[in-house]
């Protein structure tokens, strides 16, 4: 790293201005940065989430023989993750994507990711605000350089449902299992968790909170359904999908933990949102061969299925990449038999060996303009070195399908990231649990954030355009443009 560091120092001085090309550009949150060069690069460094001087940053450096990803602070270098260089194909494309705290890049056929690159580990985070561009010698030959602003869904908000009082049923957890609108109230219902060690709380139960406009929420007092009552051994319980039922029931599942270990998808059945629900006596109505939690749950009414179930399961031995989280779909008439697709899995990482790499948890479905719009949780693994971590980086991203069986993945995900500008800010770090209600042409994404519940907006018409989002494209490069 001294090369970079003598590198960046020797070109702040006016002596050496015509050996080295700079580009900068001031920008407010996620954009796209775009780069075509036509020669091998020797020390081509893309800075970001930079302060005006550079004298903090985070960059992406690419050489002949390597590419590394790390942070600049005050004369200290530190290299986060390093990759082997592309195949060198003329002319080549350089793009790095940040989305809130979440950055990619692809150098030709190769690629790579980080979360947090300024030290999110240690409380360090990405400017909502900063500058990015590229340094490079004159000797490396620029085609291109453009910048484009990706407004999509970086709304700095305050959580709809915080955490509440201590002694509260969910005085340490609330996070968004399922929502339904009845006689126009919607009812969002859940995971209350307490305080306790089973990843992140325990005695989970499943509240509800009642809304007119979506936005503003009233948790009702007690639990819809008390961790105890289903009638399977549990320690945990989890909302995750509710229909009404042609006969005007409301029909709730969720699934169960005898922590650490999952017991499948139970059902209860009520005459109205706020209960009393009665559990069916045949719970659990289905059980994947392995660990199965999260999962959406959509009434269809097509000629050989009433309802649709689609859940992320964990598989061992996956068609292609490491085990993990997969998507699976299951079928009934009556919520209670359920069959499985015979091509299961039907959902699989958008990578090998990027961002959702080893985990995608399906959680939201839902049918716009003949696409089926999927909300998921995508997770990789890593550590940075020396740091005490627990590696996990879950996310949130978007897909969609016609037939729920080939998909295509938005090109700029993860699509609902944290924010990454704050320890403050509710969601600056992880967000999971992602469920969609479209209304009125509006698309609400409800999310966790630092476990409470947040919700961005967009209209539905811009999420389904997956050309642009609707930003400004700036050319940097020729200076003459």
């Amino acid at each position: 790293m001294i090369m970079i560091l003598s590198f960046f120092s020797a070109i702040s001085t006016s002596s050496l201005e015509d050996e080295s090309i700079l580009i900068k550009k001031q920008v407010d949150g996620n954009y796209l940065l775009k780069c075509v060069i036509d020669t091998v690069p020797d020390d081509l460094i893309f800075f970001f989430s930079s302060n005006n001087n550079r004298s903090q940053y985070c960059y992406l450096n690419l050489t002949s023989s390597y590419l590394e990803l790390g942070q600049y602070d005050n004369e200290k270098s530190t290299v986060w993750r390093k990759y082997k260089p592309p195949v060198w194909n003329f002319p080549l494309e350089i793009r790095l994507l940040k989305k809130g705290n979440f950055f990619r890049f692809w150098v030709g056929n190769q690629s790579g990711w980080i979360r947090g690159p300024s030290g999110e580990w240690v409380e360090k985070y990405e400017p909502m605000s900063s500058w990015v561009g590229l340094e490079c010698p004159t000797a490396i030959r620029l085609r291109s350089v453009t910048l484009t602003t990706l407004p999509w869904l970086q709304q700095i908000t305050k959580p709809i449902i915080s955490r509440g009082p201590e002694g509260s049923f969910y005085e340490e957890q609330v996070i968004p299992g399922s929502l339904i609108k009845f006689k126009n109230t919607y009812y969002l219902y859940f995971m209350a968790g307490m305080k306790g060690d089973e990843e992140g709380s325990s005695r989970r139960s499943i509240g509800v909170a009642t809304s007119t406009d979506l936005r503003n929420w009233k948790v009702h007092d007690i639990p819809v359904v008390k961790n105890g009552e289903p009638n399977i051994p549990h320690d945990n319980v989890y909302p995750n999908g509710v229909v009404i039922t042609p006969d005007e029931k409301i029909a709730l599942m969720y699934s169960v933990q005898k922590y650490p270990e999952w017991l499948g998808f139970g059902l209860a059945i009520a005459e109205h949102p706020l209960g009393p629900f009665l559990h069916h006596q045949e719970n659990p109505v289905y059980n994947h061969f392995s660990h199965a939690h999260e999962f959406d749950l959509v009434r269809v009414d097509e000629n050989e299925y009433r309802y649709m179930l689609f859940y992320a399961g964990y598989t061992p031995k996956p068609r292609s990449g490491s085990s993990g989280d997969r998507g699976y779909l299951l079928y009934s008439n009556d919520l209670v038999t359920w069959w499985e697709d015979e091509r299961n899995p039907v959902f699989r990482p958008e990578t090998l060996d990027n961002w959702d790499a080893v985990h995608v948890r399906p959680r939201s479905l839902t049918k716009y303009d003949g696409n089926w719009y999927l909300w998921y949780e995508g997770c990789n693994t890593w550590k940075p070195e020396g740091v005490n971590h627990h590696g996990w980086w879950d996310t949130v991203g978007l897909a969609r399908s016609k037939d729920l069986i080939e998909w295509e993945y938005y090109p700029r995900n993860p699509a609902l990231p944290g924010l990454g500008i704050s320890a403050e800010q509710f969601d600056s770090k992880w967000t999971g649990w992602p469920r969609m209600h479209v209304e009125d042409e509006t698309a609400y994404i409800f999310y966790t954030g630092n476990a409470m519940t947040g919700v961005r907006s967009i209209a539905i018409k811009n999420l389904a355009n997956w050309d642009s989002e609707g930003g400004k494209t700036v050319e940097l490069w020729p200076k003459d443009n």
